[in-house]
Protein backbone atom coordinates (compact mmCIF):
# COMPACT_ATOMS: atom_id res chain seq x y z
CA UNK A 1 0.00 0.00 0.00
CA UNK A 2 1.45 3.42 -0.63
CA UNK A 3 3.69 2.52 -2.88
CA UNK A 4 4.79 5.64 -5.00
CA UNK A 5 3.12 7.95 -2.34
CA UNK A 6 4.46 9.92 -0.09
CA UNK A 7 3.32 13.10 2.25
CA UNK A 8 4.35 16.47 0.66
CA UNK A 9 5.00 19.23 3.54
CA UNK A 10 1.81 20.56 4.09
CA UNK A 11 0.45 17.14 3.90
CA UNK A 12 -1.20 16.51 0.59
CA UNK A 13 -0.52 13.18 -0.97
CA UNK A 14 1.10 13.37 -4.51
CA UNK A 15 3.10 10.70 -6.43
CA UNK A 16 6.15 13.17 -7.34
CA UNK A 17 9.91 12.90 -6.50
CA UNK A 18 11.18 15.38 -3.92
CA UNK A 19 13.89 17.42 -6.57
CA UNK A 20 16.77 16.71 -4.10
CA UNK A 21 16.78 12.95 -4.85
CA UNK A 22 17.70 13.69 -8.83
CA UNK A 23 21.46 14.67 -9.51
CA UNK A 24 22.68 18.33 -10.63
CA UNK A 25 20.81 20.45 -8.58
CA UNK A 26 22.40 23.62 -7.96
CA UNK A 27 19.56 25.45 -6.12
CA UNK A 28 16.42 25.19 -4.95
CA UNK A 29 13.93 28.14 -3.20
CA UNK A 30 11.47 25.77 -1.89
CA UNK A 31 7.78 27.28 -1.04
CA UNK A 32 7.17 28.13 2.42
CA UNK A 33 10.85 26.81 3.02
CA UNK A 34 13.60 29.61 4.79
CA UNK A 35 11.67 32.23 3.11
CA UNK A 36 12.41 35.89 4.21
CA UNK A 37 12.75 39.60 2.70
CA UNK A 38 16.24 39.49 3.50
CA UNK A 39 16.98 36.02 2.34
CA UNK A 40 15.84 32.97 0.72
CA UNK A 41 17.45 30.00 1.84
CA UNK A 42 18.59 27.21 -0.85
CA UNK A 43 16.83 23.94 0.08
CA UNK A 44 19.35 21.79 -2.49
CA UNK A 45 21.72 21.31 0.24
CA UNK A 46 24.55 23.25 -1.94
CA UNK A 47 23.62 26.49 0.26
CA UNK A 48 23.58 28.68 -2.99
CA UNK A 49 20.90 31.07 -1.07
CA UNK A 50 19.55 34.01 -2.94
CA UNK A 51 20.11 37.18 -0.60
CA UNK A 52 19.27 40.98 -0.96
CA UNK A 53 21.12 43.21 1.95
CA UNK A 54 19.12 46.61 0.89
CA UNK A 55 16.04 47.09 2.13
CA UNK A 56 14.70 49.14 -0.47
CA UNK A 57 15.38 45.97 -3.00
CA UNK A 58 13.86 43.37 -0.93
CA UNK A 59 10.47 41.51 -2.16
CA UNK A 60 8.34 40.91 0.39
CA UNK A 61 7.42 37.67 1.90
CA UNK A 62 3.75 36.39 0.03
CA UNK A 63 2.55 33.34 -0.19
CA UNK A 64 5.03 31.16 1.00
CA UNK A 65 7.42 33.31 -1.64
CA UNK A 66 7.93 36.27 -2.39
CA UNK A 67 6.10 39.45 -4.32
CA UNK A 68 8.49 41.44 -6.22
CA UNK A 69 7.62 44.87 -7.33
CA UNK A 70 9.55 46.22 -10.13
CA UNK A 71 9.16 50.19 -9.48
CA UNK A 72 11.20 49.30 -6.05
CA UNK A 73 13.88 47.22 -8.60
CA UNK A 74 13.42 43.86 -6.28
CA UNK A 75 15.95 41.48 -7.05
CA UNK A 76 18.54 39.15 -5.57
CA UNK A 77 22.17 37.92 -5.61
CA UNK A 78 22.64 34.13 -5.12
CA UNK A 79 25.63 33.13 -3.15
CA UNK A 80 27.24 31.24 -6.34
CA UNK A 81 27.29 31.47 -9.92
CA UNK A 82 25.50 28.83 -12.35
CA UNK A 83 26.68 28.75 -15.56
CA UNK A 84 24.06 28.32 -18.06
CA UNK A 85 25.78 29.44 -20.75
CA UNK A 86 27.57 28.06 -24.02
CA UNK A 87 26.48 24.68 -24.77
CA UNK A 88 25.94 24.38 -20.76
CA UNK A 89 21.93 22.36 -20.24
CA UNK A 90 20.00 23.46 -18.07
CA UNK A 91 16.17 22.73 -16.46
CA UNK A 92 14.89 25.60 -15.08
CA UNK A 93 11.29 25.08 -13.03
CA UNK A 94 9.48 28.02 -11.22
CA UNK A 95 5.74 28.68 -9.58
CA UNK A 96 5.13 32.25 -10.52
CA UNK A 97 2.01 34.55 -10.85
CA UNK A 98 3.10 37.81 -12.90
CA UNK A 99 1.24 41.18 -11.85
CA UNK A 100 1.96 43.20 -15.05
CA UNK A 101 3.67 43.33 -18.29
CA UNK A 102 5.28 46.84 -17.50
CA UNK A 103 8.76 45.35 -17.18
CA UNK A 104 9.77 42.03 -19.20
CA UNK A 105 10.08 40.05 -15.96
CA UNK A 106 13.79 38.93 -15.75
CA UNK A 107 13.38 35.42 -14.06
CA UNK A 108 17.67 34.57 -14.21
CA UNK A 109 20.14 37.21 -15.05
CA UNK A 110 23.73 37.96 -14.53
CA UNK A 111 24.87 40.98 -12.18
CA UNK A 112 27.29 41.97 -14.36
CA UNK A 113 25.72 42.08 -17.99
CA UNK A 114 22.81 42.71 -19.17
CA UNK A 115 23.09 40.62 -22.62
CA UNK A 116 22.71 37.88 -20.11
CA UNK A 117 18.48 36.60 -19.16
CA UNK A 118 16.06 34.09 -19.17
CA UNK A 119 12.52 36.33 -18.87
CA UNK A 120 8.53 36.09 -19.78
CA UNK A 121 7.98 38.84 -22.32
CA UNK A 122 4.57 38.94 -22.72
CA UNK A 123 1.63 36.64 -22.62
CA UNK A 124 2.96 35.04 -26.08
CA UNK A 125 6.74 35.04 -25.14
CA UNK A 126 9.97 34.09 -22.88
CA UNK A 127 13.15 35.32 -24.22
CA UNK A 128 16.56 34.01 -23.69
CA UNK A 129 20.27 35.55 -24.37
CA UNK A 130 23.04 33.76 -23.14
CA UNK A 131 25.28 36.12 -24.80
CA UNK A 132 26.21 37.75 -28.74
CA UNK A 133 24.14 40.30 -30.77
CA UNK A 134 20.93 37.71 -30.91
CA UNK A 135 18.16 37.68 -28.59
CA UNK A 136 16.33 33.92 -28.25
CA UNK A 137 12.73 34.68 -28.82
CA UNK A 138 10.12 31.59 -27.97
CA UNK A 139 6.67 32.28 -29.66
CA UNK A 140 4.18 29.47 -29.07
CA UNK A 141 1.21 28.76 -31.10
CA UNK A 142 -1.60 29.14 -28.77
CA UNK A 143 -1.90 32.30 -27.46
CA UNK A 144 -2.34 33.96 -23.77
CA UNK A 145 -0.01 30.95 -22.23
CA UNK A 146 1.67 33.69 -19.75
CA UNK A 147 -1.37 35.56 -18.43
CA UNK A 148 -1.29 38.40 -15.51
CA UNK A 149 -3.02 37.39 -12.17
CA UNK A 150 -2.78 33.98 -12.79
CA UNK A 151 -0.44 31.32 -11.05
CA UNK A 152 0.83 28.23 -12.89
CA UNK A 153 4.25 26.93 -12.99
CA UNK A 154 6.39 27.16 -15.89
CA UNK A 155 9.51 24.86 -17.14
CA UNK A 156 12.25 25.85 -19.05
CA UNK A 157 14.92 23.67 -20.57
CA UNK A 158 17.96 23.97 -22.61
CA UNK A 159 19.90 21.14 -24.04
CA UNK A 160 23.75 20.57 -25.06
CA UNK A 161 22.50 21.73 -28.67
CA UNK A 162 21.27 24.73 -27.17
CA UNK A 163 17.36 23.85 -28.10
CA UNK A 164 15.13 25.22 -25.78
CA UNK A 165 11.33 23.71 -24.93
CA UNK A 166 8.54 24.96 -22.36
CA UNK A 167 6.09 23.19 -20.28
CA UNK A 168 3.38 25.14 -18.83
CA UNK A 169 2.03 23.04 -15.66
CA UNK A 170 3.81 20.32 -17.16
CA UNK A 171 2.12 20.24 -20.58
CA UNK A 172 4.63 20.76 -23.73
CA UNK A 173 3.98 24.15 -25.47
CA UNK A 174 4.11 23.53 -28.84
CA UNK A 175 6.65 26.76 -30.55
CA UNK A 176 5.31 28.40 -33.01
CA UNK A 177 8.64 30.23 -33.84
CA UNK A 178 11.81 31.21 -32.42
CA UNK A 179 14.48 33.75 -33.65
CA UNK A 180 18.06 32.90 -33.38
CA UNK A 181 19.22 29.86 -31.30
CA UNK A 182 21.51 30.60 -28.15
CA UNK A 183 24.57 32.01 -29.14
CA UNK A 184 27.47 29.86 -28.64
CA UNK A 185 30.18 32.36 -27.65
CA UNK A 186 30.93 31.94 -23.88
CA UNK A 187 29.39 32.12 -20.46
CA UNK A 188 26.40 32.95 -19.10
CA UNK A 189 26.84 33.23 -15.10
CA UNK A 190 23.42 33.11 -13.16
CA UNK A 191 23.82 35.13 -10.34
CA UNK A 192 20.77 36.91 -10.15
CA UNK A 193 17.20 36.86 -9.62
CA UNK A 194 14.45 38.89 -10.28
CA UNK A 195 16.51 41.29 -12.52
CA UNK A 196 19.43 41.76 -14.47
CA UNK A 197 22.83 44.11 -13.56
CA UNK A 198 23.39 45.97 -10.76
CA UNK A 199 21.37 48.67 -11.41
CA UNK A 200 19.26 46.12 -12.01
CA UNK A 201 16.80 46.51 -15.23
CA UNK A 202 13.56 44.10 -16.53
CA UNK A 203 12.95 43.61 -13.12
CA UNK A 204 10.57 40.76 -11.91
CA UNK A 205 6.61 42.01 -11.19
CA UNK A 206 4.74 39.40 -9.07
CA UNK A 207 4.93 36.68 -6.84
CA UNK A 208 7.57 33.94 -6.88
CA UNK A 209 6.57 30.96 -5.24
CA UNK A 210 9.52 28.08 -6.12
CA UNK A 211 12.31 28.08 -7.91
CA UNK A 212 14.41 25.62 -8.97
CA UNK A 213 17.37 24.63 -11.44
CA UNK A 214 19.48 22.14 -12.03
CA UNK A 215 22.86 22.31 -14.49
CA UNK A 216 21.66 19.14 -16.62
CA UNK A 217 18.36 17.91 -19.50
CA UNK A 218 16.41 16.03 -17.03
CA UNK A 219 15.04 12.59 -18.29
CA UNK A 220 11.42 12.81 -19.84
CA UNK A 221 10.95 10.54 -16.15
CA UNK A 222 12.79 13.14 -14.15
CA UNK A 223 10.86 16.00 -15.75
CA UNK A 224 7.56 14.47 -14.97
CA UNK A 225 8.00 13.40 -11.33
CA UNK A 226 9.44 16.61 -10.27
CA UNK A 227 6.89 18.98 -12.27
CA UNK A 228 4.12 16.52 -10.09
CA UNK A 229 6.00 17.31 -6.82
CA UNK A 230 6.10 20.86 -7.33
CA UNK A 231 2.88 21.38 -8.97
CA UNK A 232 1.03 18.93 -6.37
CA UNK A 233 2.62 21.40 -3.18
CA UNK A 234 1.81 24.73 -5.16
CA UNK A 235 -1.79 23.77 -5.10
CA UNK A 236 -1.78 23.44 -9.20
Amino acid sequence: LGLGVRLSSGGALNSGVVPTAISDLAFWFKNDTGVAAAQWDDSSGNDNHMAQSSSGNQASESGGGLLFVDDNSDHYDLTTAVDIGASNAFTMICVININSYDTKNTLLGDNNETDKFLEMQNVDQIRFRESGANVTVLKFADSGNFPINSKYMITVTKDTSRNLVVYKNGTLLTQASSDYNPTQTGAFALDQIGGRTAAPDEDFDGYMYELLLYEKLLTSAELSNVQTEIKSRNGL
